[in-house]
């Protein structure tokens, strides 16, 4: 059994009256034993009395070995993240969701992980309004962390597990840039900042976004080395394989020139290795000044919605309606082709002036002839 107590303060005025009056604002501890083995001065993290006993009986209970808080599941489930070597972005994401669970666990008394129940993961999702699509990618995240939990034996099960996962949710409603949009924004491109080399630097993003279909987090901290030449064409490296094969993707000239008319960029070491990070600043503050710049480009354009991403569904559906198919478009994206039929094949006018030619060739090439009242094919 455990003894609750108050570890006093120096300043607390009951601190010479012994660790058993509670009637103070101390830190409680917990002494005493659980399944035979001896607890010792044991913080219990709270203040509260009535939590501080709520957590001495989970102590108590015969799933003493299963303990563990809110707080603590979650630093190990985000140190677990980092150790599977998941993006520094992906992580970042997880943490910001995960602090918000630990601020509505606070507000509920919810201490320890074996407390948290099916309702309550719903009235957290139902507090936080959501996108439909963010809102089913953070409930994944929910599953995650509490199937990591049951995995390790701190709660009896997944509570997330009994809440269905929510279907039919439309991919978000990204349409492709027109050729006249795009050509606003590279117009932008020369008017912006205050220096040549910022319009130098938006141009050169822009045309990178545009003929690769990278992210903008690749696009900022893009390495000279991924640009090279094979016969007379110039490539960049998108990524390797599982198979260990590297993936290249043909750009034109213009591309090529408006990265070779870059600068180095400010604070830069001698041999900068990449077009636009100094290799000083961190990764993040980098990819925030090539969201600012492209901001800027976006806004003097005029065209409404513009945002990095459409570039990739603006390739994508150049190339699906120039006849590729879904697995060429993935492997030049670097998604699967599930993927690119759910959120990137858009209908477009050339798909269906391709349809069109399709069927026209079937009909050039059938001769119906209808003879006695019947159809046959020659």
């Amino acid at each position: 059994m455990l003894t609750i107590w108050r570890r006093h303060t120096a300043a607390c005025p009951h601190r010479s009256r012994g660790r058993d009056v509670l009637k103070c604002n101390c830190p409680l501890w917990a002494d005493g034993y659980v399944e035979g083995k001896r607890v010792l001065r044991q913080s219990l993290d709270t203040r509260d009395l009535a939590r501080a006993r709520k957590k001495a009986v989970a102590l108590e209970s015969l799933d003493a070995g299963i303990f563990k808080t809110v707080s603590d599941a979650v630093t190990a489930f985000l140190d677990h993240c980092e150790s599977e070597s998941l993006k520094s972005s992906t992580v970042r994401k997880y943490r910001n969701t995960l602090a918000q669970l630990q601020t509505f666990c606070e507000f509920q008394k919810i201490d320890a992980v074996t407390e948290l129940t099916t309702d309550h993961v719903d009235a957290f999702r139902a507090a936080r309004s959501l996108k439909a699509i963010t809102s089913s990618k953070e409930f994944q995240l929910l599953r995650q962390f509490c199937g990591f939990c049951l995995d390790r034996h701190w709660a009896s099960e997944n509570v997330a597990a009994r809440i269905k996962q929510p279907r039919n949710i439309k991919p978000n409603d990204v349409e492709p840039f027109s050729t006249a949009e795009v050509k606003e924004i590279v117009k932008a491109c020369d008017v912006i900042g205050r220096t040549s080399y910022e319009r130098r630097r938006s141009r050169a993003m822009i045309l990178a976004l545009r003929y690769t279909a990278l992210r903008i987090g690749d696009v900022a901290m893009l390495a000279r080395d991924r640009i090279s030449k094979d016969g007379p064409r110039w490539r960049i490296f998108l990524r390797t394989e599982k198979s260990g094969k590297p993936v290249f993707l043909p750009i034109p000239t213009e591309l090529k020139e408006a990265l070779d008319a870059l600068p180095n960029p400010r604070g830069a070491v001698q041999e900068n290795r990449h077009y636009f990070w100094n290799g000083v600043t961190s990764e993040r503050a980098m990819k925030g000044i090539a969201e600012r710049t492209l901001a800027a480009v976006f806004k003097t354009s005029g065209v409404r919605e513009a945002h990095a991403h459409r570039f990739r569904h603006t390739l994508a559906t150049e190339l699906l309606g120039r006849g590729a198919s879904f697995e060429d478009v993935a492997d030049i994206l670097g998604n699967s082709p599930e993927i690119v039929r759910k959120h990137y094949a858009k209908w477009s006018p050339a798909r269906q002036a391709r349809i069109d030619e399709l069927m026209e060739k079937v009909h050039s090439e059938a001769e119906w002839t209808i003879r006695d009242g019947t159809t046959r094919i020659n």
